[in-house]
């Protein structure tokens, strides 16, 4: 009976599904009716991206259709090695949230870019193959333990300095961040992650002989963005990044690790924390500790998330 009650509940919980692959993809067209056929299907909302170079998908439904879905993906030869991202949660209650998330629909669209890593025509765009290699969230969390000894394939020298580099926006990292006392962390603090290129441009002497460890949400920014930057030559080659971003190490690491606060996630759930109620961000106007972006209170003036705790949004 317990059983019974255990797949009953499995089968109404809700959940949602992240994954990303660049891989050539032959037939575009066959890829978006496939895609349209599976999720209509399986009644699943969210946002499939699909380019010449790969796809991006986050989408939502009943646990039992996700993981259908998966297995209707898995067997597609071209995306074999797939991390796919899945997470039980509570369904969107909020209809005003799922819209702006976009989980009130489903969107399926061919893009160009699957992340438009800059605003302005690069001369020659990173090839993917270039990018920083993966560190598993274990490798990851060692690497800070041990302040930037890597170990293995690729390790840089032990006097190599080590450098973190947040590959988000600054709104996501006002909510949380990785913080070791004996590594330094770069935040570029953009308003989108088309700005990072530029920020790298900028900056490149911080980068410049280093070993640069990047993050991100789920690993698909870090992937352009380390070739990118890789992409730059000598004294550029030393860039990592974390496999499976933010969300596989906070499963590694309950407890958070490395990682302080609520990691910002583009659905509904708004953050997703770890056991640690640690909370880093605070209201833009009063000050007061907050990290609740679910109002989507907006800067009127560049339209940025900000932070506005419940008693100042009132008071407005």
């Amino acid at each position: 009976m317990a059983h019974h009650n255990e797949e009953q509940e499995h089968h109404e919980q809700y959940g949602v599904l992240l994954y990303y692959k660049y891989a050539t993809i032959p037939d575009l067209d066959e890829l978006f009716t496939f895609y349209d056929s599976n999720c209509n299907s399986l009644g699943l909302l969210g946002r499939v991206r699909l380019s010449s170079h790969g796809i991006n998908v986050t989408v939502g439904g009943k646990l039992p259709s996700l993981e259908k879905h998966i297995a209707a993906v898995k067997s597609k030869s071209l995306f074999q090695g797939t991390d796919f991202k899945l997470a039980s949660c509570h369904e969107p209650s909020n209809d005003k949230l799922a819209q702006e998330c976009g989980f009130n629909s489903l969107s399926i669209r061919i893009v160009k870019e699957l992340v438009t890593l800059c605003s302005r025509p690069l001369l020659k765009s990173p090839e993917i193959s270039s990018a920083g290699r993966h560190l598993s969230a274990d490798e990851f969390h060692s690497v800070l333990q041990n302040a930037g000894q890597l170990q293995g394939r690729g390790s840089p020298s032990s006097d190599t300095r080590l450098v973190l580099l947040d590959a988000r926006n600054l709104y996501e990292t006002r909510i949380g961040k990785f913080h070791s006392l004996n590594v330094e962390t770069l935040n570029p603090e953009i308003r989108q992650y088309s700005d990072l290129a530029s920020w790298i441009d900028n900056n490149s002497e911080q980068l410049r002989g280093n070993c640069v460890l990047m993050y991100c949400t789920g690993g698909i920014r870090c992937e352009m963005a380390s070739a990118y930057i890789r992409a730059k030559g000598a004294g550029f080659e030393n860039v990592f990044q974390l496999f499976g971003g933010i969300q596989r190490y906070l499963e590694q690491f309950p407890d958070g690790g490395f990682f302080k606060g609520k990691n910002f996630v583009f659905d509904h759930r708004v953050s997703v924390g770890s056991s640690d109620a640690i909370v880093l961000g605070t209201c833009l106007l009063c000050s007061s500790s907050f990290d609740d972006y679910s109002s989507r209170s907006r800067c009127t003036y560049c339209r940025m998330l900000v932070l506005i705790c419940e008693i100042c949004q009132a008071c407005s």
